[in-house]
């Protein structure tokens, strides 16, 4: 894949990433009383699962076309266009939709308020968004089985 290709497609999913996130977090914030770095967390955790998920599908993928015996041409054409949508999801969408940045601005002003809710937040959001990409990757091996 070129990157005449894939910056498109990474804009294009980063775009509805983004709005997701918006979406999300104006959700959270209109429909619950957490506080703004749970919205954060929130989103951090679905993007993980969704990462784990784009990934492992995409890659089972590639791999059971190989193990089929498709020709060589055929492999490389499904492997651009896996990589494309690998672009698409994951990177683009996944990459924006995810709050990494705010997640690390929020955790500065939680430890000049309090340094329970930043270890809250922290390890919360560490193992529950690595627990969401061990469930993505399971759920992707079972959609694609």
């Amino acid at each position: 894949m070129t990157l005449v290709l894939a910056i498109p497609l990474i804009m294009i999913g980063g775009s509805l990433g983004a709005i997701c996130r918006f979406l999300v977090l104006s959700a959270v914030a209109s429909w619950t009383r957490m506080p703004g770095w749970c919205g954060v967390m929130i989103v951090n955790v679905i993007g993980s699962f969704l990462s784990g998920l784009f990934v492992h599908w995409i890659g089972t993928d590639l791999s059971a076309l190989q193990d089929h015996g498709a020709s060589l041409m055929a492999i490389e054409v499904e492997k651009v266009e896996l990589q494309e949508l690998l672009a698409l999801s994951a990177v683009g969408f996944c990459g924006a939709f995810t709050t990494f940045s705010s997640f690390s601005l929020d955790n500065y002003f939680l430890s000049i308020e309090g340094r329970g809710r930043l270890f809250v937040n922290v390890v919360g959001s560490v193992v529950l968004c690595f627990a969401a990409v061990y469930g993505g990757w399971l759920l992707g091996s079972v959609v694609a089985s």
